[in-house]
């Protein structure tokens, strides 16, 4: 015979009033304490993500209770929160905003803030009321946070122990070639034609590189410049025409209206 055993919620335990949620929680929450005798449906932290309501980026970002998985919207930035003590939980962002490591309050790795990017995701725990760690923080583009301390940064100096290499980007030839400089800072362009090199795009102080320009099977291929090449003596050079030979331009771009070129002539 089947038989049903209907137990009244506890009131106390150990002599210590406990306190009940007024209502069932969400699928997949667990009932937990908060240490004073108070319970409450919320995700379990052993590893079960749930997720929960937007929550609008302010200053300090209050993180709700019932769920661990939080996208963060708008572009308010902060330096605190506020949640209670041994949260585990992730804010997804979907706005830029900058959060700003605040010692003992907000601890971001290498004390360094963060610009958020949409899609960025972190990973933070509550070590007690209102102090939090970031643990993790996954970049939407996949590119590190901070750069450790052997890695590269592009605002510190290098020393390179290994040799680096920079690809060569064909060029298509054509009566008028236009580099995107862009793309790379080395280029190469088998002539078919008699053609114009015109001034590249994307041009920016400082990039330097060299251009590899070879005469196809038949030769006698000739090549103008556009006035953003500035040569030695103001005159430019014309190219070995044999068949197949080989020329290089070396160039850097002083301004975006001038790039000192250099021509090494029949290399091959």
């Amino acid at each position: 015979m089947a038989s049903t055993l209907a137990v009244d919620k506890i009131k106390t335990l150990s002599g210590v009033a406990i306190g009940w949620p007024a209502a069932d929680g969400a699928l997949n929450q667990v009932l937990g304490t908060n240490g004073a005798g108070q319970l409450s449906f919320r995700a379990d932290a052993a590893g079960e993500v749930s997720k929960g309501s937007d929550i609008a980026s302010a200053d300090p970002l209050v993180i709700t209770t019932g769920a661990n998985y939080f996208i963060c919207t708008g572009t308010t930035g902060f330096n605190d929160m506020t949640v209670a003590a041994n949260r585990h939980f992730y804010l997804e962002f979907s706005g830029i905003l900058t959060m700003t490591h605040n010692a003992g309050v907000l601890d971001l790795p290498s004390g360094a803030a963060i610009a958020t990017a949409v899609g960025d995701v972190g990973e933070f725990y509550s070590t007690a009321a209102n102090v939090v760690t970031c643990v993790n923080y996954t970049r939407a583009s996949g590119k590190a946070v901070v750069e450790t301390a052997d890695g590269v940064a592009l605002d510190t100096a290098q020393n390179w122990t290994k040799g680096q290499s920079g690809e060569i980007t064909v060029l298509t030839s054509s009566a008028t070639i236009t580099p995107d400089m862009a793309d790379s800072n080395n280029f190469s362009v088998t002539l078919a034609h008699n053609a114009t090199l015109a001034d590249p795009t994307n041009l920016v102080a400082g990039q330097s590189g060299s251009i590899f320009i070879t005469q196809d099977g038949t030769g006698g291929r000739t090549l103008a410049y556009g006035s953003k090449w500035d040569f030695v003596g103001g005159t430019a050079p014309t190219l070995t025409t044999t068949a197949a030979a080989i020329d290089r331009l070396d160039y850097v771009v002083r301004t975006t209206g001038s790039i000192h070129t250099v021509a090494s002539l029949a290399l091959s």
